[in-house]
């Protein structure tokens, strides 16, 4: 075989090895492509990693017993009326109010303490605190609503000054009250108290400077009113003063906006405290809407806010 053949011949199997590589290499670019094309697809069937697989559990649903606050409203600072305002507020807020007004507040106190309702609002902080040591319990003050100051009246006298030595003073016969005229007098400069006095437990035996030498006449709540004739002055809770046809100007002496132990309060379990559904219940009782309720309904004065 001469040199030319010889020459042809390798650069043939040259040619033809370059032809089966290219194929070789067409192949493995096809199966690449291939594999690719299935995990692209393969991953666009997946669920999103933001959605929830059928082995992850489902978000808890929200259970009616979460929205829906139980409330009991009593008539004490027109609170009864107050309570369908709160149900439109809390309407906004996403929850649901179910309220009624109870007969009593210690009847009301046991409901909460049952777990019947969530809230009560219809007594003060000194009341809250005696029914506690009475009764062995452990209800809070959720928060503060509003205070209507009370004060001394008599339909025989026009001031404090007008009254005669001697003269005779209806007091509330609850020993959370009974104490509330007597810092009136204090405030006025007509007795003086022992010194450091809880005014939530004070009575006419903590007196220790009487120079008008005053009577003092415990009276039941439910009659205090019709005992101011039969007296020179009495104390009359803002209720009564109204039932009775007295004007806030008639008062011989008024309580402060500060005694802070008798702003009504939102009283509930411990622990409730913190609890979202107390908070939009106070919310909602701090809106306009309460405040503007009140401002209608109570001559200028005759209330005061916690908020």
């Amino acid at each position: 075989m001469n040199t030319v053949d010889r020459s042809y011949r390798s650069n043939s199997n040259m040619i033809n090895t370059s032809k089966e590589r290219n194929h070789e290499m067409k192949k493995v670019k096809l199966v690449i492509f291939l594999s690719l094309l299935l995990v692209v697809s393969a991953c666009g069937s997946q669920p999103s990693t933001t959605a929830i697989s059928s082995s992850q559990p489902a978000p808890a649903q929200v259970r009616p017993e979460d929205v829906t606050i139980k409330l009991l409203a009593s008539t004490v600072n027109n609170n009864d009326e107050v309570a369908p305002i709160l149900k439109t507020e809390l309407d906004k807020l996403g929850y649901k109010l179910e309220f009624k007004t109870p007969s009593d507040t210690n009847v009301g106190n046991k409901e909460v303490l049952a777990g019947n309702y969530d809230a009560l609002i219809g007594m003060h902080t000194a009341a809250l605190n005696t029914y506690n040591e009475a009764q062995k319990t452990n209800l809070v003050e959720a928060f503060k609503t509003t205070f209507a100051p009370n004060g001394l009246f008599s339909r025989k006298y026009k001031s404090l000054e007008q009254l005669p030595e001697g003269a005779t003073i209806s007091i509330p016969s609850d020993a959370s009250n009974a104490g509330r005229p007597l810092f009136i007098l204090q405030s006025k400069g007509l007795i003086k108290l022992k010194p450091g006095t809880d005014p939530t437990k004070t009575s006419p035996s903590d007196i220790i400077e009487n120079p008008h030498k005053y009577k003092f006449k415990s009276v039941d709540t439910a009659v205090l009113l019709r005992a101011l004739d039969d007296v020179d002055a009495g104390f009359l809770y803002q209720s009564l003063r109204i039932q009775g046809g007295f004007k806030l100007t008639d008062a011989l002496g008024l309580e402060s906006a500060d005694a802070k132990d008798y702003y009504i309060i939102a009283l509930t379990r411990p622990e409730l405290i913190g609890s979202a559904k107390l908070k939009a219940l106070q919310q909602a009782y701090f809106s306009a809407a309460v405040k503007d309720f009140y401002v209608k309904k109570y001559d200028a004065g005759s209330i005061y806010y916690s908020w």
